[in-house]
């Protein structure tokens, strides 16, 4: 199971009880990205580094580095954790969803 989060305390917290319990885990730095309003990554500014914790019974597993806003608002609203493999901490949830609305708010404005 993977948990991401954009505090590094609470990743480090994430990483020891699963080494505590003498698992395998890989703490990586990632990139939080738009998408779905510059429809490519190399188009899309990196919005906010955050944190990810992978937790593996076998060797370390490397991922993707990068992940859109709206890919992880849908996941917490589609899927359970365990479906997804992955935790999305509150913070980081909190974040897309407050970019997306003051894009949604700037663009009304705009139209105004």
């Amino acid at each position: 199971m993977a948990f991401y989060t954009l505090d590094v305390d609470a990743a480090l917290d994430y990483a020891r009880k699963a080494l505590a319990e003498g698992l395998n885990v890989e703490i990586t730095d990632r990139d939080l990205r738009d998408t779905r309003t510059h429809r490519s990554f190399q188009r899309s500014p990196i919005l906010v580094k955050y944190w990810g914790v992978t937790v593996t019974e076998g060797a370390s597993v490397m991922g993707y580095r990068s992940a859109s806003a709206h890919q992880i608002i849908e996941a917490v609203e589609t899927t359970a954790p365990e479906e997804y493999g992955a935790v999305h901490a509150d913070d980081l949830v909190e974040y897309c969803r407050k970019y997306y609305k003051e894009i949604d708010e700037a663009v009304d404005v705009g139209d105004g």
